[in-house]
């Protein structure tokens, strides 16, 4: 069984044999809800790569101590992916970012998308976001990443269209039941692609005018299968196939 995994910025530049100490929060979940011990094997990572082994040195509901056994950083991969999921309501919208998250995305975007029933306004922005902030962490820490995505500003239609830009590898696929390119398709008429952005609909769907706006700017339509997808589903199956199809796992 892979052992817990707690994040802590100490982490950063550790060493064999350093000492990492966990903050109060993480030091309490790991001694109270978890019951560990010391002597434990448990992991730490600095949410940007390094993921160091170690064991519990000292077991302190306020602040844990970890002696590092092991130490190694997880590279970035060869071509990224950005989730770019339009606001949904019921927190479907959370839920596509958790489960993408899981499955190893690299970035979220949140999309403030035209049939959006769930709008982002400016002196909620900051709560929202932090309450996503603390949803992909989890997300990442329950499935022993390294590396925490990066969740990025609100954007609006016009916005996300911009984010295709070939010349710097940058590809947009924006998932519709219309499309008529196949996933596998779509991937191999990129080139020299560095970052994949998968943008998805919220549950009224992509309105015309933003699927035009979006494939005009040089994005592709893309249909997943013979179902049409919930706005929570619909990113984490596009991600799994993803995965697959350029070798992330």
């Amino acid at each position: 069984m892979t052992h817990p995994l707690f994040y802590s910025p100490q982490a950063t530049g550790s060493r064999i044999d350093d000492l990492i100490s966990l903050d109060r929060a993480a030091s309490g979940h790991a001694i109270r809800s978890q019951r560990l011990q010391a002597k434990d094997p448990v992991l730490v990572s600095d949410g940007a790569g390094t993921l160091a082994e170690g064991v519990i040195q000292t077991a302190d509901p306020q602040s844990t101590q970890i002696r590092v056994t092991q130490v190694s950083i997880q590279s970035q991969p060869r071509v990224r992916i950005n989730l770019v999921q339009a606001l949904a309501k019921a927190d479907r919208d959370l839920l596509a970012a958790q489960m993408a998250t899981e499955l190893g995305v690299d970035a979220v975007t949140p999309w403030q998308a035209q049939r959006s029933i769930v709008r982002i306004r400016a002196e909620r922005a900051e709560k929202i976001l932090g309450k996503w902030r603390s949803k992909l962490q989890a997300a990442a820490q329950q499935s022993r990443r390294a590396i925490i995505p990066d969740l990025k500003d609100p954007m609006i239609t016009t916005e996300v269209a911009r984010l295709h830009d070939p010349e710097n590898g940058h590809h947009i696929v924006v998932l519709h039941e219309d499309g008529t390119t196949e996933i596998d398709h779509a991937v191999a008429l990129t080139s020299g692609v560095q970052t994949l952005h998968i943008v998805v609909g919220p549950e009224g769907g992509v309105a015309p005018q933003e699927l035009a706006a979006i494939e005009q700017a040089g994005g592709t339509a893309v249909k997943i299968g013979h179902n049409v997808l919930r706005s929570s589903t619909a990113g984490p199956v596009a991600i799994t196939l993803l995965n697959q199809l350029l070798k992330r796992w």
